[in-house]
């Protein structure tokens, strides 16, 4: 039972920092269906920094780095160019497959998971990015629900027309959340490649944003109810794991559909129910209010 709890946190920390930073952005009132991309982008460039550096911590710069300027032209689109969020987010995921899958090949050649490279090392039965998952999910509650600025942020998603009366910059506070979001959900990439394995594949996030983006609603858009609902998903990967361990006579193919079987059906009986922020999705124009 306590293997199986230590292989669900740690098979569901790529989700939880994917979910945690699509939950900052989403409160500020942006949508984000790209987080898939920005995952992707983390694992990639996660990658090529611990290579190019020969340490793990280069992959996390790199990671900061690559995926905060992603952030900042999302943010762009979205919030100064008011763009379809959802539009936005689909072509950042199209994007982000070719544009990873084309640099990998250019820079590593064409064969997959082969090149090794520096990665996190255990303190007790985790990697230090499990530990940073748990810290997240308390600092998060704490910033959201305790200072100004997490008040500002959850303004700005729920009654943005307010937060302009106080002479505060709507877009300027989306903006920020939005960096600060996707850099949190390209380091849930960059745990995929340098914290579960040592290496790049192409498509390696397979679904765990929209997995994540799940999370987010099933949790009700709080951090701790996100966690749970993280860890729900969580299971459904470990049980992927230990199935084919033990060569149960199921088709692989359906066990490989656990979490995403569980993804609909949760979204299904809970989504209805969860109330996201009131102007999650839609540009501030304070013109149009």
């Amino acid at each position: 039972m306590l293997s199986f709890l230590i292989t669900t946190i740690n098979s569901s920390t790529s989700i939880l920092l994917g979910a945690l930073g699509i939950l900052f952005m989403q409160l500020a009132g942006v949508l984000n269906i790209g987080a898939e991309s920005m995952m992707l982008i983390g694992a990639f460039v996660g990658v090529l920094g611990s290579s190019m550096f020969g340490n793990v911590w280069g992959g996390v710069l790199m990671t900061v780095v690559c995926v905060g300027i992603t952030g900042l032209v999302f943010g762009f689109c979205t919030i100064m160019m008011k763009a379809n969020q959802v539009v936005v987010g689909v072509a950042f995921n199209i994007l982000a497959e070719g544009l990873t899958t084309t640099l990998y090949r250019g820079v590593f050649g064409m064969q997959q998971g082969t090149l090794k490279v520096a990665s996190f090392g255990r303190i007790g039965p985790f990697s230090l990015p499990v530990y940073f998952g748990f810290f997240l999910v308390i600092a998060l509650t704490i910033f959201f629900y305790k200072t100004k600025f997490g008040l500002e942020i959850r303004g700005a998603g729920e009654y943005p027309l307010a937060i302009d009366s106080m002479g505060l910059s709507v877009n300027k506070i989306r903006y920020i959340s939005v960096v600060i979001g996707s850099i949190i959900i390209g380091l849930g990439g960059a745990y995929l490649s340098l914290g579960q394995l040592s290496f790049f594949t192409e498509d390696m996030v397979s679904g765990r944003g929209f997995i994540a983006l799940a999370a987010v609603i099933f949790g009700r858009y709080l951090p701790i109810g996100t966690w749970l609902a993280v860890l729900v998903f969580g299971i459904g990967e470990t049980l992927v794991y230990r199935l084919q361990a033990i060569n149960c006579g199921i088709s692989l193919q359906l066990i490989l559909m656990i979490p995403y079987v569980l993804t609909v059906v949760i979204v299904s009986f809970f989504g209805q129910k969860a109330s996201g922020p009131q102007m999650l999705g839609i540009p501030f124009d304070k013109d149009a209010q």
